[in-house]
């Protein structure tokens, strides 16, 4: 970091109170357990500073990059200024958190609910800042923006039955997070983080992190697809395209997961389960599908067909296309219009997948007088019920900032099966 900014302060604070341990709630027999929590914490991150150096030219473009021409040159050096500047004023990045929650505990434990609310701003986020060419550089790495986010988390766990040698226990996660970006740098209105030229991950002011920007539909004003109205076109009756525009959100409206557990006496079987609702992911292996004409959209080359739309004055879109006296239109169609719009290939990403089915057996005696022994079978990403066609929404291209709203050429996940042999001594 620049001298005079290379320090930060970040102090924590909590308080916990179990009113459990009053003597009024002691009296209540059906209570086991309350508290009450809160706490506060400040936390700092250092960025990336380096002054301003010189460098040689390259010359690059899409996924090439080199130096074609060798320096020095009859003994003549060339160097130009880094393209990638930093602001000397940079000061590290700041998170402030706040948390409160409360955990019950009821009937001997057999019924709990855990509850937390937590926010958290982050101020003087670093990005690299997009600069004009004029410049002479790219990119300004500054302290570009703030965010915060709204998280509920809840659990759940209940035992419904419990005997002498048999128990049943449900355990329930549900979790919603908010990320919402409240300021970037001046004059920038969103900042990209991956992607291609079209389309591309964002950060965007009043939105939630990250979106998807690229190539949408061209709309009428109540947000209905306009279709093309020129008899004699190529085109004619099919969609128009619009304006770039954030096309696509990835936060999910909540993720819900759980676990039911069955245990009589010394083997147990359980399954776990996750339900993610709502958020949205490009699905460029989908667009490659009807691109080539590979997906079941594409099958059917002969029948005429009526793309779903409003013509310009506002009437539904009722011009036939396709069929034997227009056999190109269903290629026009996907080859060079709908590949062209990327937001035809936004998908919402709801799921409910079965992650694991496990049987576990725990050796009632020890061995040796100290050991146990524990043997498992398991299978995991068993089954899979979604909104995506084709795919499944977690072979997302990558973990960082483009993890579950990007996909191309993807993988399709893995059903895995094994054991496990357990000795502790």
């Amino acid at each position: 970091m620049p001298r005079g900014n290379r320090t930060f302060f970040y102090p924590s604070a909590s308080i916990g109170f179990v009113a459990s341990e009053l003597e009024s709630l002691q009296m209540m027999d059906w209570i086991s357990f309350v508290k009450l929590r809160a706490s506060y914490a400040e936390v700092g991150q250092a960025g990336t500073y380096i002054e301003n150096y010189f460098t040689k030219p390259d010359y690059s473009g899409g996924f090439w990059t080199g130096e074609p021409i060798q320096y020095p040159i009859d003994g003549v050096n060339s160097y130009i200024s880094n393209n990638i500047q930093y602001d000397p004023n940079l000061k590290p990045q700041n998170t402030t958190s706040y948390e409160v929650g409360v955990d019950l505990k009821f009937f001997n434990n057999r019924f709990g609910i855990d509850y937390t609310y937590s926010r958290q701003n982050v101020e003087d986020q670093i990005f690299p800042v997009p600069l004009a060419a004029s410049t002479g550089a790219a990119q300004l790495v500054m302290n570009g923006g703030s965010v915060h986010t709204n998280t509920h988390e809840a659990v759940l766990y209940v035992t419904p039955v419990k005997m002498r040698d048999f128990s049943w226990d449900i355990s329930v996660n549900y979790s919603k997070i908010e990320n919402v970006v409240d300021e970037l740098a001046p004059g920038v209105e969103s900042i990209f983080l991956g992607g291609f030229v079209t389309p591309q991950v964002r950060a965007g002011i009043g939105y939630t992190y990250p979106v998807i920007y690229g190539t949408s539909f061209k709309k009428d004003e109540q947000g209905r697809v306009l279709v093309v109205d020129n008899p004699g076109a190529w085109n004619h009756g099919m969609p128009e395209q619009g304006e770039p525009d954030v096309i696509g959100e990835v936060s999910p409206d909540f993720i819900l997961g759980g676990t039911n557990t069955f245990t009589y006496k010394n083997l147990s079987l359980s399954a776990v389960f996750e339900w993610k609702n709502g958020g949205e992911m490009y699905s460029g292996s989908n667009g490659l599908l009807d691109l080539y004409g590979m997906s079941e959209r594409t099958e059917d080359r002969e029948s005429t067909f009526i793309f779903d739309g409003y013509k310009p004055n506002g009437e539904p879109n009722d011009i036939v296309r396709g069929g034997p006296n227009d056999q190109d239109a269903i290629q026009d169609l996907y080859v060079n219009v709908l590949s062209n719009i990327d937001e035809y290939y936004i998908h919402e990403n709801s799921f409910v997948k079965l992650r694991e089915l496990a049987l576990n057996y725990q050796y009632p005696q020890k061995l040796f007088g100290s050991v146990d022994l524990g043997v498992s079978l398991f299978a995991r990403n068993i089954l899979l019920w979604t909104a995506l066609p084709n795919f499944d929404p977690e072979a997302s291209q990558g973990n960082n900032n483009m993890g579950g709203s990007f996909e191309r050429f993807s993988l399709p996940q893995t059903t895995s099966y094994g054991f496990g042999i357990d000795v502790t001594f």
